[in-house]
C-alpha cells in the first residue's frame, strides 16, 4: 500500500519510480500476488527501458528477476525461466556470481529446472 501511495505521488518517469516498481512487484510476488506483481514488472519494463543506461545499470537483472518471479508463481514456467536466464545472464555480467541478483536468479533458474 505504501509503494502505491509513493509511486501516486511520484509520477515521474525516473528511476525512483522504477525503484519503487521494482519493490512492489517483489513484494506482491512474496504475498503471491502474482498477476498484480506481473503488471508492476510490465510498468517497471518500460520506465527501465526510458532511462540512461548509466541509471538503468544499478537495476540490471532486476525487472527480468521480477518477470521470472510472477511468471513462476502464474505457472508460466517456460516463459520464467527464459527471463530468469536473462536476469541470471545480464547480472553475471555486470556484477559477477558472488552478487545477490545473480544469486537469486539462479536460484530461480534451478527451482524451474526442478533442481
Amino acid at each position: 500500500m505504501l509503494a502505491r501511495e509513493a509511486l501516486a505521488a511520484h509520477r515521474a518517469p525516473d528511476r525512483l519510480s522504477l525503484v519503487l516498481r521494482l519493490g512492489l512487484a517483489r513484494s506482491l510476488n512474496g504475498q503471491a500476488r502474482h498477476k498484480e506483481a506481473l503488471a508492476e514488472a510490465q510498468g517497471a519494463d518500460e520506465l527501465y527501458r526510458g532511462l540512461s543506461e548509466d541509471q538503468r545499470h544499478p537495476d540490471t537483472g532486476a525487472v527480468e528477476l521480477a518477470f521470472a518471479t510472477a511468471l513462476s508463481g502464474l505457472r508460466r514456467d517456460p516463459e520464467a525461466r527464459l527471463q530468469a536466464a536473462a536476469a541470471h545472464d545480464a547480472c553475471l555480467a555486470s556484477f559477477g556470481p558472488d552478487h545477490y541478483r545473480t544469486v537469486e536468479a539462479q536460484t530461480l533458474l534451478d527451482r524451474i529446472d526442478g533442481a
